[in-house]
């Protein structure tokens, strides 16, 4: 077995949190932060948050999302539309059955596998077992999205969570870059923080 990990106890500096979300170039002066010239956007994806944060000539920045917070809840929400983030955070308690939260530790399981079975009886939303084309079978949520059933595959809203990261970021950069659009601002190279017992899912 392996020895458990143990995190360094050196001190780092940590990234800027910068509420105008620009980048710094040495000494000079600041530039519009369009994610495209940026070298890449990161994503810690947590069990009930994610962090976003973009790199640059100038360093690493976390970026606020709407309500200046570094902390972005990974809830979806389905009733007759979709919300996502905090807007399906204002509406857990009523709609709880149809908010998917806290799935971080189902991603990439199988529907059999004991620690998942652990998991879903945890889970205050409905997981249902899907066929798999490549192995045995996965898990799902059963939602009620515009008055219908339906059947989602977990990595599904698990992607549905990081790419509203995305948006989160591409709104804040074309916010703060005059003349750009949420499309050209949103990023195309990512690196996303995910645990080590991930599997190939």
């Amino acid at each position: 077995a392996q020895p458990p990990y143990v995190p360094s106890r050196r001190s780092s500096p940590g990234p800027r949190i910068l509420q105008s979300s620009q980048v710094y170039t040495g000494g000079r002066e600041k530039e519009p932060a369009i994610l495209g010239t940026m070298s890449v956007v990161g994503v810690d994806f947590g069990a009930k948050h994610s962090v976003i944060a973009a790199a640059g000539r100038g360093g690493v920045d976390v970026i606020l999302n709407g309500n200046s917070q570094r902390l972005n809840p990974n809830m979806v929400g389905f009733d007759q539309s979709r919300s996502m983030g905090e807007a399906a955070s204002s509406t857990a308690l009523s709609n709880y059955k149809n908010t998917i939260t806290n799935i971080k530790r189902l991603v990439g399981l199988s529907y059999d596998d004991p620690r998942a079975q652990a998991e879903m009886k945890r889970c205050p939303f409905k997981c249902v077992p899907y066929a798999h084309p490549s192995g045995p079978a996965g898990i799902a949520v059963s939602v009620r999205l515009q008055d219908d059933q339906r059947t989602i595959p977990i990595e599904c809203v698990a992607g549905m969570m990081v790419k509203h990261m995305g948006q989160v970021a591409a709104l804040k950069a074309a916010a703060d870059s005059p003349g750009a659009t949420t499309a050209e601002c949103f990023p195309r190279d990512w690196v996303v923080a995910i645990p080590g017992y991930y599997t190939d899912a």
